[in-house]
């Protein structure tokens, strides 16, 4: 069956009756999320959750839909401490099986004890784990900037000084 609008072809329900085969034409669509968010401190775009989400809706189509949460996972068998983590989860309306994506929330102690950090984090760690599990392309633009070696700048040897070589 052709789409005469977009002239693209539509899913045929046998196809997709199971996560598998569900997220294989999901990929086939070639699915980006548009880069609506702007970073000023980093000069950078990004794509929001919400923008995220969209893209991922796309997979509805073919019995798609997914789950957030956030979970907590302890860190040793010894200590009771806990950690928390976002997982999202992929399913298919027909089947039992599921993709899962886990990110910790990373904060200080201090920015633990902080919403609105925590609130960022979380959003951050759903935004990416959706990415991830759907196998959406993403330029972490904000990491890309953070990750960036650092330059060190040594004075310089004056001349006929021993340069050690």
């Amino acid at each position: 069956m052709t789409d005469n609008k977009s002239n693209t072809k539509k899913p045929t329900p046998s196809k997709v009756h199971n996560l598998a085969s569900a997220m294989l034409e999901f990929q086939k669509l070639s699915v980006t999320a548009k880069k609506d968010g702007k970073n000023p401190h980093f000069r950078s775009n990004y794509s929001k959750l919400e923008s995220v989400i969209e893209a991922v809706n796309q997979g509805n189509q073919f019995g798609l839909f997914f789950t957030q949460e956030i979970d907590y996972v302890y860190v040793s068998h010894r200590d009771t401490k806990s950690e928390p983590i976002v997982v999202t989860t992929v399913r298919h309306v027909n089947d039992d099986n599921t993709y899962v994506s886990k990110l910790p929330i990373i904060l200080s102690d201090a920015n633990m004890e902080n919403p609105q950090k925590v609130g960022s984090a979380v959003t951050y760690a759903k935004r990416y784990t959706l990415q991830a599990v759907y196998g959406l392309p993403s330029e972490d633009d904000d990491g890309n900037e953070a990750s960036k070696p650092s330059i060190n700048i040594s004075k310089p040897i004056p001349r006929g000084e021993d340069d050690g070589l």
